[in-house]
């Protein structure tokens, strides 16, 4: 296959890269729907939503202990003014919610309430499944404060998530998982955070015959308050919780429901999206 020219088979144009897809301009009004669609999902205003560039700090994703779970997925930023370039104090962002612990930790005082971020993310992925992709954009929620105050929300945030995947059509399966807040991935530590329902999927058809989450709801117990230093109104490590988003993997389960025409799509999904 000539790389230069290569395509997903999902029908989006690529890119020289494989998993780094272009995004037309009917796709991007279709993001602009979701975003418009995610901000109104949850009860009450965020204190502030932010938009992430695509690189963070290197210190901030080792106090995450993401560089220890999968160091094969972090991206590292080279540089340099003389001779061969070396790594900077940049990595590529892995998630959109890794940005938002430092800000917390910045404010001082008891954390609480609720943030989102939008971030351009990167994961070194080496299959070529659709969807599995290194280059994508993550909306997410996080909220920090006491613990059954934070799992309280993860739970009617998952709902909400839910909610939203049936108005748009897509039927969303919803499975129990894991992730990598907490430390290596050893099958233990994924068995124990499996059987405490931390992490749950919102799961659709994104291409025939696969299916993947396009959702998920996590609770990270004291793992980012510990890292980070933050403290909730008792003065003990905060308790977090996140909502995210895979604004790329919806827009591949959208066209796969209803095909790439928008303007042939449900009334009411193109009511939700401002199509």
């Amino acid at each position: 296959m000539n790389t230069a020219q290569a395509t997903p088979n999902d029908g989006r144009p690529g890119t020289a890269a494989p998993g780094v897809p272009l995004t037309t301009r009917a796709d991007a009004r279709v993001l602009d729907g979701l975003r418009t669609a995610l901000g109104g999902l949850l009860d009450g205003p965020s204190r502030e939503h932010y938009t992430a560039p695509p690189v963070i700090a290197r210190r901030t994703v080792e106090l995450a202990g993401y560089h220890t779970s999968f160091p094969q997925l972090l991206g590292a930023v080279h540089g340099g003014h003389d001779g061969e370039p070396a790594p900077t104090d940049l990595v590529l962002t892995p998630a959109a919610c890794h940005h938002l612990y430092p800000l917390l930790a910045a404010e001082g005082g008891p954390a609480g309430g609720t943030l989102s971020v939008e971030a351009q993310c990167y994961r070194g992925e080496l299959t070529t499944e659709s969807g599995r992709l290194r280059s994508f954009r993550m909306y997410e929620f996080v909220t920090v404060g006491r613990p059954e105050e934070v799992e309280r929300w993860r739970d009617a945030a998952l709902t909400r998530a839910g909610e939203l995947l049936h108005r748009l059509g897509l039927s969303p399966r919803t499975e129990a998982a894991n992730d990598p807040f907490f430390g290596r991935a050893g099958r233990l530590a994924a068995n124990l955070q499996h059987a405490q329902q931390l992490k749950w999927e919102l799961v659709v058809p994104t291409s025939d015959g696969i299916e993947q989450a396009v959702s998920s709801a996590n609770y990270h117990k004291e793992h980012f308050g510990e890292a980070f230093g933050l403290s909730d109104g008792d003065g003990q490590p905060a308790h977090s919780a996140c909502l995210a988003f895979g604004l790329d993997r919806l827009v591949l389960a959208l066209r796969h429901r209803y095909e790439f025409d928008t303007g042939r799509w449900p009334q009411d999904v193109r009511s939700l999206l401002a199509l």
